[in-house]
């Protein structure tokens, strides 16, 4: 697909990936796999020893837990939803578990969406005022990583 400089592409010119991530400075995560029902794809608890991507133990512990889980329902290829209406979809479905946010967050955590994109040259992508409001009422920091296919 080519387009010229400019032009405005539909947001399912682009791959993308969301997953949903937490960070706190000392509870054990769990809580959130247990409150989404999503299992995480990258899990530990403060002052649980690192370990390297195959498992082997690496010296020092973690500082703070982390929790990150990819969001249901993302589809590929021709069959995948604008990235808007799916942020907005899954938006409405965190929506229901803004107390387990504003718990973590004012307990010194801090939640975001990490939004992995493969775009096509040229594009835009534009959020809605909407979607930012959804956004700012719970609290939640977006990371774009722009990523090569």
């Amino acid at each position: 697909m080519s387009s010229s400089p400019g032009q405005l592409l539909p947001a399912s010119a682009f791959t993308y990936s969301v997953s949903l991530r937490a960070r706190h400075p000392r509870l054990d995560l769990s809580i959130v796999t247990e409150t989404l029902c999503l299992q995480p794809a990258h899990s530990w608890t403060a002052g649980e020893p690192r370990r390297s991507q195959g498992g082997g133990v690496l010296t020092g512990t973690h500082r703070d837990s982390y929790w990150s889980a990819p969001l249901p329902g993302q589809l590929v290829g021709d069959t995948s939803i604008p990235l808007e209406t799916f942020l907005g979809q899954q938006l409405v479905q965190l929506g229901r578990h803004r107390q387990l946010f504003t718990r973590l967050q004012t307990d010194g955590g801090q939640v975001s969406l990490l939004v992995e994109l493969s775009p096509v040259a040229n594009a835009s992508l534009t959020f809605s005022s909407a979607m930012a409001r959804k956004l700012a009422d719970l609290n939640l920091e977006v990371e774009f990583q722009f990523v090569s296919d």
